[in-house]
């Protein structure tokens, strides 16, 4: 499988984003999986998630990689004032 990212930027400001900082739950029943967070529950199609799950994957590791080499990054400059 070859995987292909659209990144989308946008300028609509009608556009509603969720931002989720942790899960307390997540469940499946009926062909759906739930991630419940302290505001919302979020409900996705089993199938069309498990389709969706590479490039979530891959993005993920993607930034936290990235995190991850910033606070090294810090960290060396840090030592280095010491």
């Amino acid at each position: 499988m070859i995987l292909t990212i659209i990144l989308i930027t946008t300028n609509n400001k009608d556009m509603k984003n969720t931002y989720i900082h942790e899960t307390h739950t997540i469940w499946a029943n009926n062909g759906e999986v739930y991630l419940q967070t302290e505001n919302d529950t979020i409900v996705f199609n089993a199938r069309n998630l498990l389709q969706d799950l590479e490039p979530i994957l891959y993005l993920t590791i993607k930034e936290v990689n990235k995190e991850n080499k910033d606070l090294k990054d810090r960290l060396k400059e840090t030592i280095k004032t010491l």
